[in-house]
């Protein structure tokens, strides 16, 4: 009797293995078209795969089928299907919700998954339509962070249109494209494209800034003088922050004022970075023509320097202090008490929105004093109260003297900004105490490159790219004091241990006496 049962159970066992599997195909192939609409032959395998298990199952069930509706079991089944349609429901609404106002909340403590405010000014900024292709393998990892960073833009401008190739499935588009490797992404507005290798938001907010300019502007750095050379790779040298100028859409080059009769008219902005001898005066005469007739400088003086142009600053209005500062707020953090660390950034345009400390190595001060005819005097940063500009520094010994010392907060850096109102010309100046924050040594610390890249930004009129520079994810190392780090060490190696070691003592005294 069994063995003649036998059959019917393994067809009934055979039917609903098909039926539970038939609904799990229509599910996947509902899945796919949603999501997967251009993988046809998947879809339709699945979706004729999953009707026919289905069919076979309601044939070799008809009978269990036929007698459902009436049954106590098909009134709880059908509480059931309400309830679970009623729960699919809910999840539809809220993914059309999440689709239709789309919000993310970054909770790293870097935000390292939301675009920096350079990034977005932009994005905002944009007033054509920009078209980005990106080449890469559909089994790239790259291609996730790419495709991330890609979704943030279009997010936030509907103007940028994102599409990605696999150059093995379309070789004749990447060929017209000119892709020689994976992972390249193309971007183009108008006539203009650039492309890019990285996968870094720094390197496509950059592409952005280059297809969406028109013309490019030129950053003039002075030469001949003992100044830093932006194509000098050595410490010193500006080469790091001159490719950051280059990244951002600026042309750069050096100028020999000796061989010029005026300053070059192609030159945005003038920077005179660190000179070490003194100008002659031919050259002064023409920067002041240069001053006077609307141009825009960025001169960076260090300490216990003679340059020839401290008459011509004094002359728009900033004084340099022939002195030292000194920061005891940079030996807390294990600096020396001759690197100044800036964090307060007075109220203007340039330093808008700024939050990054900045390094001075050696600075001086500057202050103001008498403004010509329709000029104005910003401080742009500042050094803390417990600094001090020291006049007398000799080696290592410094303690602050009322009588001589200037004590702080000092500024160490400033704009004299001439509107052009009533006929005059539009000139803007900025000075900084300072040359070595933006060399090669010293470029990535911290807000530095930010700094000095706002600057050259504001002067050449680029004001959506003031801002805080995206940049990669980078480990964040722990700053502490010596207070700090000794705590820390007897806190974990010593305390920590000892306490174990007591408590373990402990234990085996009270079971020793048990």
């Amino acid at each position: 009797m069994r063995q003649l049962d036998h059959p019917r159970v393994t067809t009934r066992t055979t039917s609903k293995l098909a039926g539970i599997g038939g609904a799990l195909l229509v599910l996947a192939a509902l899945f796919v078209a949603s999501y997967y609409p251009d993988q046809r032959g998947i879809l339709a395998v699945l979706g004729v795969v999953g009707a026919a298990a289905l069919l076979f199952f309601f044939i070799a069930e008809r009978r269990l089928v036929a007698g459902l509706p009436g049954s106590r079991t098909a009134r709880y089944g059908a509480n059931a299907a309400v309830m679970t349609l009623a729960f699919v429901g809910i999840l539809v609404i809220l993914n059309v919700l999440a689709i239709r106002h789309n919000a993310r909340w970054d909770l790293t403590a870097d935000r390292r998954f939301t675009l920096s405010d350079q990034t977005l000014k932009v994005l905002r900024a944009l007033e054509r339509e920009v078209v980005v292709t990106a080449f890469f393998s559909d089994a790239s990892e790259a291609r996730v962070r790419i495709k991330r960073l890609l979704d943030d833009f279009s997010d936030h401008s509907s103007r940028v249109r994102v599409s990605f190739v696999d150059p093995d499935r379309n070789p004749a588009l990447a060929q017209q494209h000119g892709i020689r490797e994976y992972g390249t992404t193309v971007f183009a507005s108008g006539e203009q494209t650039y492309r890019i290798t990285e996968t870094t938001e720094e390197a496509a907010t950059n592409a952005l800034v280059r297809v969406t300019r028109e013309g490019q502007k030129t950053i003039c750095f002075l030469s001949g003088h003992g100044e830093r050379a932006v194509y000098d790779s050595q410490r010193r040298g500006y080469s790091s922050a001159g490719r950051a100028l280059e990244e951002q859409g600026y042309a750069v080059r050096e100028i020999l004022l000796l061989r010029e009769t005026e300053v070059p008219a192609e030159c945005a902005v003038l920077v005179i970075a660190g000179p070490t001898k003194p100008l002659l005066d031919p050259e002064r005469e023409l920067l002041g023509t240069y001053l006077e007739e609307g141009g825009k400088a960025l001169v960076l003086v260090d300490p216990q320097t003679e340059t020839g142009l401290e008459p011509l600053l004094e002359q728009w209005g900033i004084r340099l202090r022939d002195d030292v500062i000194i920061d005891t707020m940079s030996r807390l953090f294990g600096g020396s008490y001759t690197t100044p660390i800036i964090t307060d950034y007075p109220p203007h345009e340039v330093t808008q929105g700024f939050q990054l400390a900045t390094f001075l190595a050696v600075a001086r001060s500057l202050e103001e004093s008498r403004l010509p005819e329709g000029a104005s005097f910003h401080p742009l940063a500042r050094t803390t109260p417990q600094s001090w500009g020291e006049t007398d520094l000799q080696g290592d010994q410094a303690a602050f003297d009322p009588a001589e010392d200037h004590k702080g907060p000092l500024t160490v850096a400033a704009l004299v900004e001439r509107t052009g109102d009533d006929g005059l010309p539009g000139t803007q100046l900025i000075v900084v105490g300072d040359s070595d924050f933006a060399d090669n040594t010293y470029f990535g610390y911290s807000g530095n490159g930010d700094l000095f890249q706002n600057l050259v930004s504001y002067l050449a009129k680029e004001e959506d790219l003031i801002s805080i520079r995206p940049r990669d994810a980078r480990p964040s190392p722990l700053m502490l004091s010596r207070a700090q780090g000794a705590t820390l060490f007897y806190g974990s190696v010593v305390v920590g241990p000892l306490l174990l070691v007591l408590a373990g003592l402990g234990i085996w005294w009270r079971r020793r006496n048990l």
